[in-house]
């Protein structure tokens, strides 16, 4: 049987809808940190989940009787051409277990960023303006833990919502653990994952209501995507 395809409900700004979207099954937790991102949360926001995660897992094997539990989800910093110490600052005060760079970030920023901070590095790309090749460098020379594969949308760094022609990341899919983004709703999502074959799919817009993350599309979206094999 195929393995699940992993989900990652980015552009959380509160508590709530994190703990909620932990609860729902999401298996990484978005928090954006970047100054342009209309997303941008209080660190605060991502140090009180990850206490509260972390106190649900201590809480559950104390248990009597405890039952071996599903690992907590992943917390995930977002950030775009921002100073290394800033981004080693985030990590350690939040607890993140991956720093997603979604800007212009070259081979070796990313590179220091994985020996220095501790965490893996997602490096967004957008297949539109680069090439398979150039992106396979980028992976290989920067120590890139994962690919995320967005639209390309001019005067954005990601987080547009607007869908693109997924099958154009197959390839890479095929080589790296990749995740898709752009554009993905529950209502899409199957047939995303059936054309890509991703290690896993990022949305946000397709979870939100009125700009705000809403638990039952999480819920929803995280049906779509682990109910296909």
């Amino acid at each position: 049987m195929a393995e699940t395809v992993r989900v990652k409900i980015c552009g959380l700004r509160s508590v709530e809808a994190a703990l909620a979207a932990a609860g729902a099954g999401a298996d990484l937790l978005g928090f954006n940190f970047a100054p342009v991102s209309r997303r941008r949360v209080d660190p605060a926001v991502a140090r009180e989940v990850a206490a509260a995660l972390a106190g649900e897992a201590a809480a559950a094997e104390a248990a009597p009787g405890a039952q071996p539990r599903s690992p907590r989800p992943a917390l995930v910093g977002i950030f775009v051409n921002q100073p290394l110490e800033q981004v080693a600052g985030l990590v350690e005060r939040c607890a993140l277990d991956y720093v997603q760079l979604s800007g212009d970030e070259d081979a070796a920023y990313c590179r220091a960023v994985s020996e220095a901070v501790g965490a893996g590095v997602i490096k967004a790309v957008r297949l539109a303006t680069q090439r398979e090749e150039q992106v396979a460098r980028l992976v290989e020379e920067g120590g890139v833990a994962l690919v995320l594969a967005d639209a390309a949308v001019v005067g954005l760094w990601g987080g547009s919502g607007q869908a693109w022609d997924w099958r154009a990341a197959a390839g890479l899919a095929a080589r790296y653990p990749l995740l898709l983004a752009g554009g993905l709703h529950a209502g899409n999502v199957g047939a995303a994952i059936a054309a890509v074959r991703p290690f896993g799919v990022d949305v946000a817009s397709g979870v939100e209501t009125d700009g705000t993350t809403d638990p039952q599309k999480v819920r929803d979206f995280i049906r779509s995507a682990k109910g296909v094999t």
